[in-house]
């Protein structure tokens, strides 16, 4: 009687802890509440149109033909956030 008693105490402490494990791998945390959204795309594009950058077609690396570098700095500071940069996480 002792035994059984023993047995099922072991076998609900180990059905407790798989509980616990299986529980503890499958939650993954919460993304923190203050990231911003990713920005969509074309973001960057309308943000330097809006920023007095016409269309700068395919990947620029500095100010396009035609637009002030000045004005490119400008714009690229105040879209810095929109633009495209290393992968996260």
């Amino acid at each position: 009687m002792i035994r059984a008693r023993f047995m099922a105490t072991i076998a609900a402490v180990c059905s407790i802890g798989a509980v616990w494990s299986i529980a503890g791998c499958a939650s993954q945390p919460a993304p923190p509440a203050n990231d911003p959204p990713p920005a969509e795309h074309g973001s960057l594009a309308e943000c330097l149109s809006a920023n007095g950058v016409a269309d700068t077609g395919p990947s620029v690396l500095g100010p396009p033909q035609g637009v002030d570098p000045q004005i490119w700095d400008r714009a690229m500071e105040a879209c810095s956030t929109l633009a495209p940069g290393p992968a996260g996480p």
